[in-house]
C-alpha cells in the first residue's frame, strides 16, 4: 500500500498541488487526467522524490522505482545493450536477453538508438523501466506521437509486462480512452492550485473493447463535459 499526500506544493509563490490524497494497492494501475500545466509531471517527480519542497508525506515503501518518459530517453553514443546494461543493477544479460525476446526484439541489442524506429526505440525504454523489478512505474505520457497502431501495440506490451511483473503505475495522460483502456482507476484534477475534482473507478478491466472504451468514455463526458478542462 502506497499513500500519497501533498498537502501544498508550490513554485516560487505559486500553488501547484493542493489536498492531493491518493492510495494505491499494490499492482493497481491509476492513471491522471488533467489539463495541460496544472502540475501532473509536478506531482510525479515529487512521488519519485525529485522535488521534495513540499508539504506532505509519502507512506509505504518508494525505494524501487521507474520512469517511463514521453521520449524514449537512451543514450545515443550506447548500444541497446549498453543503455540497458548501464541501468541494470544485476548486470545479467541473459535477463536482459529474455526480455527483449518477449517482445521480439533480441536481434537489436547492438544496434544504436538512432538506427531503430520510433517505436523500437519506446520498447527499449519498456524493456529499461522494467529491468530492475520496479515496485512504482511513473509514466509521463510514454504513448503520445506515436501513430495509433504502434501505441495500440506499445500499451499492450506494457499491460503483458505488468502483468508479469505486478508493480503498481500512475500514468500521467490527456487521453482518456487510453487512460479507460489501461487503468483500474483514473484521477482527474482541476486547474491550478491542483487538486483532485472526480474519481473514476474503471469497469473495463484492462481489456481492448473500443466500443466499450467509448461507451465508458461518452458516458464521463456527458455527466461531465468540461472535465477534461478541469472543471465538474
Amino acid at each position: 500500500m502506497l499513500n500519497i499526500n501533498i498537502k501544498k506544493k508550490f513554485f516560487k509563490e505559486e500553488l501547484i498541488l493542493k489536498d492531493i490524497d491518493i492510495t494505491l494497492k499494490k499492482g493497481e494501475f491509476l492513471s491522471i487526467i488533467g489539463p495541460s500545466g496544472c502540475g501532473k509531471t509536478t506531482l510525479l517527480n515529487t512521488i519519485a522524490s525529485l522535488d521534495d519542497d513540499y508539504l506532505g508525506a509519502l507512506e509505504g515503501d518508494f525505494s524501487n522505482i521507474s520512469f517511463m518518459f514521453q521520449d524514449h530517453r537512451l543514450i545515443p553514443w550506447l548500444s541497446v545493450k549498453e543503455n540497458l546494461l548501464l541501468v541494470s543493477k544485476t548486470k545479467d544479460m541473459k535477463e536482459i536477453e529474455n526480455l527483449m525476446k518477449l517482445i521480439g526484439l533480441e536481434n537489436i541489442l547492438e544496434e544504436f538508438p538512432n538506427k531503430l524506429s520510433g517505436g523500437m526505440a519506446r520498447r527499449v525504454s519498456l524493456i529499461r523501466a522494467f529491468i530492475n523489478r520496479p515496485k512504482l512505474i511513473l509514466l509521463d505520457e510514454p504513448f503520445i506521437s506515436l501513430d495509433y497502431p504502434t501505441s495500440m501495440s506499445l500499451q499492450k506490451d506494457f499491460l503483458s509486462f505488468c502483468r508479469e511483473f505486478n508493480p503498481t503505475v500512475i500514468l500521467v495522460t490527456h487521453d482518456i480512452s487510453e487512460a479507460i483502456y489501461l487503468s483500474n482507476r483514473i484521477l482527474f484534477f482541476s486547474k491550478k492550485p491542483t487538486s483532485e475534482i472526480y474519481k473514476y473507478e474503471n469497469i473495463n478491466r484492462q481489456e481492448f473493447n473500443q466500443k466499450k472504451i467509448d461507451d465508458i468514455k461518452n458516458q464521463i463526458l456527458e455527466e461531465y463535459p468540461k472535465i477534461l478542462e478541469g472543471i465538474v
